[in-house]
């Protein structure tokens, strides 16, 4: 059985591996429901998805919110680095697409926009979890999905230090610039 750290990362791995488009991967699975698709145990949920059965534990679904990580502590053992940069990349398209729309207008809901940014932020923080400290990229037998394998077959710097860092920084500067502008921290 599959072990996510968090909810939310059993969702994106079940958006990575029923994808129809493989460079746009981060389609809205199902959403887990208590009853419907999750079903509590002693010591995790289970949630039955498209991509099978994912189990997660509550001790790391609490220990995750309790320190703001939204995908969870430590490196997945789900979602391969270059899957999670794919991940961040299609967030950070999003994000733009909604920063570019917003105006400002009092009936536009902001949070798509930041949201967005910080997801984008933040899996490719989880990208980055997996770069060893001397390394300039992510070392093969980190990318073991067929998915993420491609993905760097078409893009080789993908899971570079330096695009990874990159692309920190101007998901970060990006939402950064938007609060700024529209006068929210």
């Amino acid at each position: 059985m599959l072990t996510a750290r968090t909810l939310t990362e059993a969702q994106i791995y079940v958006s990575l591996v029923t994808a129809a488009d493989p460079e746009a991967p981060a389609v809205v699975p199902a959403r887990p429901e208590p009853g419907v698709n999750v079903t509590e145990g002693p010591d995790a949920w289970v949630f039955a998805s498209q991509a099978g059965e994912i189990t997660i534990p509550y001790a790391s679904e609490r220990a995750a919110t309790a320190v703001g990580a939204r995908f969870g502590l430590g490196k997945s053992q789900l979602i391969d680095a270059a899957q999670w940069a794919i991940v961040a990349a299609s967030f950070a398209r999003r994000a733009l697409d909604a920063d570019m729309a917003y105006t400002g207008a009092p009936d536009q809901d902001r949070t798509i926009v930041e949201l967005n940014w910080e997801f984008a932020a933040d899996a490719v923080s989880e990208a980055i979890k997996f770069l060893p400290d001397d390394a300039d990229e992510v070392p093969d037998a980190d990318i073991w999905s067929e998915y993420g394998a491609a993905a760097k077959a078409r893009h080789p710097h993908l899971v570079s230090r330096a695009k990874l860092t990159d692309d920190l920084e101007y998901y970060r500067g990006t939402l950064e610039d938007f609060r700024a502008l529209y006068k929210r921290s």
